[in-house]
């Protein structure tokens, strides 16, 4: 049995590990080789541990295996001028700040460590049956504060790490808020289409659709042998990065990219982007700068909208109709 003395190591471990998680990163950073020294005394008290381990060895090699994942520098290539805000297993959340501007932020989602990027949608009001682009489905979909759709999304899922807004919508008519409305482009849950979109004549040649599978994604044209012959479970449409909507101007901008980041054929990181102030061009080249082999403009301008971890990073009053969650593994 591990006598009183012997637990010491293993609480350290257990203690430095819980105070990492409140830290900022480079306290965090100052806390890993506390972490690196307990874990390395905890395993000399799990291996004098009987055969038959206790249940204190048992919590040693949990804190011990902790210890080591939290120890690791982070695994994307950020740019220099960008700062680790937090991170959780598989997902990173980066920050650029300017001086008298307003910041960007770029979210790093390892499906293949176990993060996932969920689409989410408002209550249906109406089916739209038949009225989609492509005779599918054209739904009227309820709009929500953006913090409505966080505190549904973190109650479903317990390491919910950010939310941000998605698809582009009918927002006003005559300057009348629309609400319930309606998507302009596919968007694909769980392998059922819930929207063909309403924009068909609209940005021709210049929409793409992003497909989300498990451990992998991928960014191609949206056509609609390639919206309904895909196999992945979840998508969401969008536009190229040159598409006109206002490039030059500084607003706000969502976009997405892809990363294969081991060069094995499959992009299995997908990149956020998110800023009150920024123009196209600048928001891809930021992608790129992270990794992105491909990307994707999503809805911006006051749809712009960014909470992590409950902390609301780009606020506004506009209500959304399609949200992105992004869960840490």
């Amino acid at each position: 049995m591990l006598n009183q003395r012997s637990w010491w190591p293993i609480c350290g471990v257990a203690l430095l590990l819980v105070a990492m998680f409140g830290c900022t990163p480079k306290e965090q950073a100052q806390l890993q080789t506390q972490v690196a020294g307990a874990a390395t005394l905890a395993v000399k008290v799990a291996t004098e541990a009987p055969p038959k381990l206790t249940q204190a060895a048992q919590i040693a090699q949990t804190a011990i295996a902790l210890a080591t994942q939290l120890s690791k520098p982070p695994t994307s290539s950020a740019p220099t001028d960008f700062v680790l805000v937090t991170s959780a297993a598989g997902v990173e959340f980066w920050r650029k700040d300017y001086q008298g501007g307003n910041p960007d932020f770029v979210e790093v989602i390892n499906l293949s460590q176990g993060a996932s990027v969920k689409l989410f949608h408002g209550q249906i009001t109406d089916l739209g049956t038949g009225q989609g682009v492509y005779k599918g489905d054209n739904p009227k979909i309820a709009r929500q504060p953006l913090d409505a759709a966080w505190n549904l999304f973190s109650s479903s899922y317990p390491n919910a790490f950010c939310i941000t807004n998605g698809q582009f919508f009918v927002d006003k008519v005559n300057e009348q808020v629309v609400d319930p409305t309606t998507l302009a482009f596919p968007l694909k849950i769980d392998e059922v289409i819930v929207s063909d979109g309403y924009g068909s004549k609209e940005y021709v040649n210049q929409k793409l659709i992003l497909e989300i599978w498990g451990d992998m994604a991928n960014i191609s044209a949206l056509t609609e042998d390639n919206l309904y012959s895909s196999p992945a479970p979840n998508i969401i449409a969008g536009l190229t990065e040159d598409a006109n909507k206002g490039p030059n101007n500084l607003t706000g901008r969502t976009f997405a990219g892809i990363d294969d980041k081991d060069n094995n054929g499959k992009s299995e990181v997908i990149l956020i982007f998110n800023s009150k102030t920024s123009k196209q061009a600048d928001a891809a080249n930021i992608l790129r700068s992270f990794g992105a082999d491909k990307v994707i403009m999503l809805d911006g301008g006051d749809s712009t909208q960014l909470i992590c971890q409950g902390t609301p990073y780009i606020t506004s009053d506009r209500t959304l109709p399609q949200t992105i969650g992004v869960t840490n593994r």
